[in-house]
């Protein structure tokens, strides 16, 4: 720093700050802002602020500039774009995957109606409302429709019991449990007899 003693006094004499700070700010000299910096540590994160606020201006026009066109590129990297070819085989094994998967399909419903009209369930029933107990495979399909059959047996005689206690009569024996393949027609055919002799 080269201060002018002299031109120093007369400005201290004078009282006149601002032209006195001018005065010290022009006499520094290269190296100066680093021994302040040293020395005093007010000036020091004064700097430290701007550099931050240089820094966070430059990160901005960076990430502007160039920041979309490297997550382009990484996308592109990650997810190569499809020749032609590669689509037409993508697609080929789509259609084949699919392919399988409804003969899969088509084989197990046409099991599982076989399955359910094998044990007692009405045919018309079954072909429409089969599809929604088809499970992943014909082991869990058919014990899904073990069990439909066996709530349906339960609640048609259920029914069919009721309907005799209401006329004062005794049900058969055997419930519910003891029932053998087709007792669903047979528990129709029982309580369709009973309704004509109520009706006679």
């Amino acid at each position: 720093m080269i201060i002018d003693l002299d031109q120093l006094k007369t400005l201290v004499e004078a009282g006149d700050k601002t032209a006195l700070e001018t005065h010290i700010y022009k006499a520094l000299e290269k190296g100066d802002v680093s021994k302040a910096l040293a020395t005093n540590a007010a000036v020091k994160s004064d700097l430290d602020s701007e550099k931050d606020k240089h820094h966070n201006t430059a990160l901005e026009t960076w990430k502007s500039n160039n920041l979309q066109g490297l997550i382009d590129d990484a996308v592109k990297q990650a997810n190569p774009t499809e020749t032609p070819e590669q689509k037409r085989i993508r697609e080929l094994e789509e259609k084949i995957a699919n392919g399988e998967k409804s003969a899969q399909r088509a084989q197990l419903k046409s099991k599982a109606l076989e399955f359910a009209t094998e044990n007692g369930l009405p045919p018309k029933f079954a072909s429409k409302y089969i599809e929604r107990f088809l499970g992943d495979d014909e082991t869990t399909t058919t014990a899904t429709l073990s069990e439909l059959k066996a709530d349906l047996e339960s609640v048609i005689q259920e029914g069919v019991d009721s309907k005799f206690k209401d006329n004062g009569r005794t049900p058969p024996p055997g419930g519910s449990g003891n029932q053998s393949p087709g007792t669903i027609k047979t528990i129709e055919q029982m309580a369709a007899e009973h309704n004509i002799r109520n009706k006679q």
